[in-house]
């Protein structure tokens, strides 16, 4: 497996598993608890962490300098990561904690697939990943199915609610590639991981305050101790490893890998008493990793047989030294380079005998 992508896996599992426990930590807690408070001060205080950190580190010159290099991206980051995550939260009020997770994060690469290429210019999405992000399109229509049709874990719910929570769900996969895309983006010009998220929260923070203010939702202890846990554990631990391996990785790898975070979700989930288990969703949620696995195993073997693969020298480059030199006394001929000069080798002064 190439190096850098050998070093984006591990911290996107990561993600993936802690993204996980959020789901089904949040989906319980909002049961109860309005999720714009929590969203509220999760979002603020994971916001004052990595500005903080930032500021030390290199200072507000620098950071303002950062954001003024690229505005456009720094502004589609913050808008993308205020719709991934809010949509995402409101989502669970509606629906099972495994199927959010899978059919938001499962969408990732089917977008990837199509918006990768507009969105940034890198390397292109092999035929594999293309067949992958279409095989796990076809999983989440019977996903959406099952939630319609109450046959997911959650059970019987009404129309609407299982619409509403579809389609913020859907949302927030978009939410997701757009994210992921514009990060790498900010790290392909050399912003380090938690300078991007210095720069990605602020408008996130500033409309679920806004949000709280308007619809004069209560910020309770609850609220408090809930988006505590959240903005620590489940958002900025998270994203921080995110951003590593984004920087590790092409986008649709990262959304590929990424959606593993359902399997780690369903295993939480059992000892919740909301839920009983869905054999359908287990089977989804199965298939959806075998497919994860091959197009993550396809973009592997791609990368090593790049590295791996000889170089063709143009015909224009001389192949031997003899059309490189010229006879003594002799000019070498135009378009050919004269060999270069030996130089004595020099005595280190620094390495005595």
């Amino acid at each position: 497996m190439d190096s850098a992508l050998r070093h984006g896996v591990a911290p996107l599992l990561g993600y993936a598993a802690l993204t996980a426990a959020l789901d089904v930590y949040a989906g319980n807690l909002f049961s109860t608890v309005d999720p714009t408070g929590v969203a509220a001060v999760a979002f603020t205080l994971s916001a004052v962490i990595f500005i903080g950190f930032t500021l030390v580190r290199t200072g507000p010159a620098e950071l303002l300098a950062r954001a003024r290099a690229a505005p456009g991206d720094v502004l589609a980051l913050n808008v993308t990561t205020a719709v991934t995550w809010l949509s995402m939260l409101y989502a669970l009020k509606y629906l099972e904690p495994a199927i959010v997770n899978v059919v938001g994060l499962a969408l990732g690469p089917v977008f990837a697939v199509v918006l990768g290429p507009l969105l940034r210019k890198g390397k292109p999405v092999l035929a594999a990943e293309a067949m992958v992000a279409a095989g796990i399109g076809g999983v989440i229509v019977v996903l959406g199915w099952a939630s319609l049709t109450g046959r997911s874990g959650i059970g019987d719910i009404s129309g609407e609610h299982a619409l509403a929570g579809m389609a913020l769900t859907v949302l927030c996969g978009l939410g997701v590639t757009t994210n992921v895309v514009f990060a790498k983006r900010l790290s392909d010009a050399d912003l380090p991981a938690h300078t991007v998220l210095a720069l990605r929260l602020p408008f996130t923070v500033v409309v679920t305050w806004t949000i709280v203010i308007t619809s004069g939702a209560r910020v309770e202890a609850d609220s408090y101790l809930g988006g505590t846990l959240v903005g620590l554990l489940g958002l900025s631990v998270p994203i921080y490893l995110l951003q590593i391996g984004i920087r590790h990785t092409e986008p649709v790898t990262t959304s590929l890998l990424c959606t593993l975070s359902p399997v780690f979700a369903l295993l939480i989930q059992l000892p919740d008493g909301r839920l009983t288990p869905s054999t359908l969703t287990i089977a989804c949620v199965a298939t959806i990793t075998a497919l994860v696995a091959a197009g993550t195993l396809s973009r592997a073997r791609h990368e090593r047989a790049s590295i791996t693969a000889p170089v063709a020298l143009p015909d224009s480059v001389p192949q031997t030294a003899e059309c490189c030199t010229a006879a003594p006394g002799t000019t070498p001929h135009r378009g050919t380079a004269a060999p270069p000069t030996a130089r004595p080798a020099r005595r280190s002064w620094a390495r005595r005998a």
